[in-house]
């Protein structure tokens, strides 16, 4: 989460939360008051919650996002990348993030994700191996509603969530944003979001304008060699996500 004086972002990891946060550092006249990256609401306000801020959030088409996960791969700023060199070595890490090998390695990277097993190993300590979610819940849905539900500590996890049906009641009665901006049409959408909330949320006068102008440098920083997110599934794969990250298509008609 980042907060402002008068609303709070929930930085989902890997939905353009860098973007936007190089843009409210523009448009804002006044500097955060809280910064805790990619984590939840609650964890910086337990107590009194949204307070009364407006708060927003963002998503991404689950099978894009996954590409952006691999691809953005061993950089100094992914601790998944760090995760599994500890839990399996360096020789399962170059197999798995085989960068000019696309087409064998992202299938092995992305079925060892959804992998309860594996991940129990590579993220030996963290909540999600013991949180009972994993023989039914992809990896981005757990990142998801872990940043954009309250206490997600305490009641993302079985008992509380037992299926996807589970995870998507669950955000529908408790996300904590108001306002949710698709990556896809994220400049756009920001935009908008400026120009009918800004003087409210304290953005300057020339916050339309910044954004859009912006627009023409943002771009996916991800080292992709192949043309499409799409290229880089199988049937197999594709099904997969769409099985496992069925939320993001109940809630926000994501297709492929």
């Amino acid at each position: 989460m980042i907060e402002y004086k008068n609303f709070i972002y929930l930085d989902v990891y890997k939905t353009g939360s860098t973007h936007i946060n190089f843009l409210l550092k523009k448009i804002s006249t006044e500097k955060p008051v809280r910064i805790k990256r990619h984590a939840p609401l609650t964890k910086g306000r337990p107590f009194t919650w949204k307070g009364g801020k407006l708060v927003f959030a963002t998503v991404r088409n689950p099978w894009d996002w996954y590409v952006s996960m691999w691809a953005y791969g061993h950089t100094v700023e992914n601790p998944l990348y760090e995760h599994i060199k500890q839990g399996f070595g360096q020789e399962k890490l170059n197999e798995l993030y085989e960068m000019d090998n696309p087409k064998v390695a992202f299938p092995k990277w992305l079925r060892s994700m959804h992998d309860p097993a594996f991940l129990a190993q590579a993220l030996k300590g963290h909540r999600l191996p013991s949180s009972g979610l994993m023989g039914f819940m992809g990896f981005y849905t757990y990142r998801f509603m872990r940043v954009t539900m309250p206490y997600p500590e305490i009641f993302l996890r079985k008992p509380f969530i037992n299926s996807l049906d589970g995870a998507v009641a669950a955000q529908k009665r408790w996300a904590m944003y108001d306002v949710l901006m698709k990556s896809e049409t994220l400049d756009q959408e920001f935009a908008e979001f400026a120009a009918k909330n800004g003087k409210q949320l304290g953005f300057v006068d020339r916050a339309v304008e910044i954004i859009n102008k912006q627009a023409d440098k943002h771009k996916n920083v991800s080292k992709r060699t192949l043309e499409s997110y799409r290229d880089y599934y199988t049937d197999e794969l594709r099904d997969l996500v769409a099985k496992r990250d069925r939320f993001f298509i109940d809630l926000f008609g994501y297709t492929f």
